[in-house]
């Protein structure tokens, strides 16, 4: 009878726990068991489960308030400037260029957020189409630090660049631009004013490229590494959580990878490092991402 009831306590006890997070409750007690046998084990990893699903949980439930704030705030916006334009209160031609200024700048920020999600949402199903062409990496890397200069300039950041060694490489121009620019921005959100961000290529040995973009923000504690490149991650409220996990993703499916070098207080350091690929004939492959537990 002891050793029966020594036995089936615990069991029961898990059981219990596992009814509590069938019905979404991720609080649950497990018992802390010291016998060492299966059945501690199972509740060590069952614990351990419980855990991240409620960090997955609170992750999710800040990237919507996150998402409902981002939307919420260029649609107020626009619908404030588009009632005014047809209210009649913007009289003057400046004004009505200003409001519509304003709409076209909220349209794009919209835009930007939901091309975001389609994105997050194809590299979760692993369905994302690329395409091998032939890519002049300088001129690309030209034109996303390009995409910063104005702000650069309005906020005194010492933005430079040296990029004049890139090589052509076979690639997905759109895509790489993609993860470039993410970097560039990720860079310019941490950056305070009269900061420096450098974006750097240089080749590496054993044919392969790294693109750097170095910043003088706050830099990245240990513990947080990892967790940054995780959807639906942003720390403190700032963006979506989606910048930096669709880069990591976009890299690997480009047949890289993102590197990330940081020391709080001096900035960080992240790099795209690439095969140095060359070929002639562009063409479309499809097929989807592979799962992570294959890359």
């Amino acid at each position: 009878i002891y050793l029966s009831r020594r036995l089936t306590k615990p069991v029961l006890a898990l059981s219990r726990a596992v009814d509590q997070v069938a019905g979404g409750r991720y609080d649950v007690d497990v018992p802390e068991l010291r016998s060492g046998d299966e059945i501690a084990l199972l509740a060590d990893r069952f614990r351990e489960m419980t855990q991240r699903l409620a960090e997955a949980s609170a992750l999710e439930r800040n990237f919507l308030m996150t998402v409902s704030h981002e939307l919420r705030t260029p649609l107020t916006a626009i619908r404030g400037h588009v009632d005014a334009l047809r209210e009649g209160l913007a009289e003057d031609a400046e004004m009505r260029d200003a409001s519509l200024g304003v709409i076209r700048t909220e349209t794009d920020r919209l835009a930007r957020l939901v091309g975001d999600l389609l994105d997050l949402a194809k590299l979760e199903a692993d369905r994302f189409a690329l395409l091998d062409e032939e890519v002049d990496l300088a001129r690309l890397l030209e034109q996303a630090y390009q995409g910063f200069a104005e702000e650069s300039r309005r906020r005194a950041i010492d933005y430079e660049r040296s990029v004049d060694g890139a090589p052509l490489i076979v690639s997905d121009g759109d895509r790489l631009l993609q993860v470039v620019s993410n970097l560039l921005e990720n860079a310019f959100e941490w950056t305070p004013d009269g900061g420096r961000i450098a974006l750097r290529c240089e080749a590496r040995p054993g044919g392969t490229l790294a693109v750097s973009v170095n910043d003088t923000g706050p830099g990245i504690p240990p513990e947080e590494r990892d967790r940054i490149f995780r959807p639906f991650w942003s720390k403190n409220g700032q963006g979506t959580g989606l910048g930096l996990a669709i880069a990591r993703e976009l890299a690997q499916a480009l047949g890289g990878r993102l590197e990330l070098d940081s020391e709080v207080g001096s900035g960080s350091t992240f790099t795209l490092v690439l095969p140095a690929t060359l070929g002639p004939a562009p063409r479309r492959r499809q097929g989807g991402l592979q799962p992570a537990a294959q890359r």
